[in-house]
């Protein structure tokens, strides 16, 4: 490995503690607004829960997983950058101090695995990129000597080959870079089965982990290492690790429970996972910069928090933990309350899983949300629509009935929304748009409404994100067709996946 240029190191170390100054930080990770899932879920379940939410971490963690690929994507700063000085302020600083200031004993450091990464998540990719003019590079070309800078750093991190590369260097270099001291380990996991680093008497020790089988995207790799760990502060800017964590939690009480859910009959702990991200700011917290809202930017999914990121005049960032044992609590207790303390033993192991499903229709990186709705609206429109959820969720095969979920849970989720406009109970989501075309919101408004048809194929689209997120190792093809239709509603067209109804 090559060795990093004294002078520079010597010259970064002296800018903070961190090795870069405040300013240099803010701007290495200022980043667009990531697409995942609708923020204001996170808004409503701090609203719901703020105990939940601490600026203090409330349990020592054993190990920190770092979602490498949002490092990787953020890597670009005004300035001429060396590889050096990226690889230190992107990588080397965030990552020690886990074990300086949380002290783990164990970092994973997380990749997408490219060979694994569900065919769905071209749409995503290709919606990120869509504004940037494409860059072909080949395989046999080096990396450029320099870090490229500006609009030239975007188009090059889009280019999957070009980020193939950078990995690679960050993995050739960090482990070294790091100067692990005895009892702290580093976890590499990108492509194949991951890669452990301990300092060893001769050097650097390197050794495969073939019991962890090859996972594709690094944002759903965490959960494993949750399981292996049991104490896990996650590092993670996107809006799903919450979801997933929390569904995760959920199938861990059912195993430990035997499917009983009472916490009299754990025979172990669960694992327990706490989030380390931007702090969520809800109404009672108005943001210091102030931004202009669009009049109807809270029925549109577009939260205040996405706003507030997207501006370029940012204050500066603070964080906060989200401790996901206790908003597992909360939300179920938000469930019993809808429910009116009704017990319902077929759906109680269920109960996260039907939430990720009301995620899913609210949009995520493989499902288009339903306009007009956010999630914060969703979440509080729960006493309303939870018979419609339950009647919809079939338990065995833990999806969606394309037709209940369509005529019963989204006509329910609309006419709750416009109930105003809709007065008697919905007989289907058709006889619901039909009345609401035939109403007096506004134009502007009704021409959002989605077809039944859309929705109908989002509805196909969410069952494939219950499959995936519940077990990312086995991730289903999008492309499955039932009798000519299908399943998922994805389609291939031009050689990508895409939605079967646009």
């Amino acid at each position: 490995m090559k060795k990093i240029n004294a002078v520079i190191f010597s010259t970064l170390k002296k800018k903070s503690t961190l090795n870069v100054t405040a300013n240099q930080f803010n701007n290495s990770n200022q980043t667009k607004p990531t697409m995942t899932i609708d923020s204001s879920w996170i808004a409503a379940f701090k609203e719901e829960s703020p105990n939940s939410f601490t600026k203090s971490i409330p349990f020592r963690p054993v190990a920190a997983f770092c979602d490498g690929q949002i490092r990787l994507m953020r890597g670009h700063t005004d300035d001429f950058m060396t590889w050096d000085m990226y690889i230190w302020q992107q990588f080397h600083a965030h990552v020690k101090k886990f074990y300086d200031q949380h002290k783990v004993s164990t970092v994973i450091l997380a990749f997408d695995d490219y060979a694994h990464v569900p065919e769905a998540k071209c749409m995503t990719q290709l919606k990120r990129r869509r504004h940037l003019p494409k860059l072909e590079i080949l395989e046999r070309e080096p990396l450029p000597s320099f870090c490229p800078s500006g609009e030239r750093w975007d188009q090059c991190i889009a280019n999957r080959t070009f980020k193939s590369k950078v990995i690679a260097m960050v993995i050739e270099r960090l482990p070294a870079l790091l100067q692990l001291k005895e009892g702290q380990t580093l976890i590499i996991d990108y492509a194949g089965c991951p890669q452990e680093f301990r300092a060893g008497d001769e050097g650097l020790q390197v050794r495969p982990l073939p019991e962890l089988l090859p996972m594709g995207e690094a944002d759903v790799k965490f959960t494993r290492y949750a399981d292996l760990f049991k104490d896990l502060l996650v590092d993670s800017v996107d809006g799903d690790s919450i979801p997933i964590a929390l569904q995760h939690h959920e199938l861990c009480l059912k195993d430990l429970t035997m499917g009983s859910m009472q916490e009299d009959d754990l025979v172990e702990a669960p694992p327990r996972i706490c989030i380390y991200r931007m702090t969520t700011r809800v109404d009672k917290e108005p943001p210091k910069t102030p931004t202009k809202r669009k009049a109807d930017q809270a029925d549109t999914g577009e939260t205040q928090e996405s706003s507030v990121q997207s501006t370029k005049q940012r204050s500066k960032r603070t964080f906060e933990y989200v401790n996901i044992p206790l908003l597992y609590l909360a939300v179920r207790e938000v469930f019993a309350q809808s429910m009116g303390r009704m017990q319902s033993p077929t759906h109680a192991q269920h109960l996260m899983s039907m939430l990720l499903a009301l995620i899913g229709l609210t949009g995520t990186d493989f499902t288009r949300n339903m306009p007009q709705l956010s999630g914060r609206s969703v979440f509080g429109f729960l006493p309303d629509l939870w018979l419609a959820l339950m009647r919809s969720y079939d338990p065995s095969t833990g999806q969606l009935d394309v037709d209940s979920a369509t005529d019963r849970l989204v006509a329910c989720i609309y006419a709750t929304k416009y109930a105003t406009h809709v007065k008697a109970p919905p007989s289907s989501l058709h006889h619901v748009f039909e009345t609401l075309h035939h109403s007096k919101l506004s134009q502007r408004t009704r021409d959002s409404l989605p077809s039944v048809a859309r929705v109908v194929c989002t509805v196909r689209n969410v069952n494939w994100l219950l499959k995936y997120w519940r077990e990312p190792t086995n991730v289903p093809s999008p492309l499955q067709q039932e009798a000519g239709v299908p399943t998922f509603g994805f389609v291939k067209r031009k050689g990508v996946v895409a939605y079967s109804v646009e």
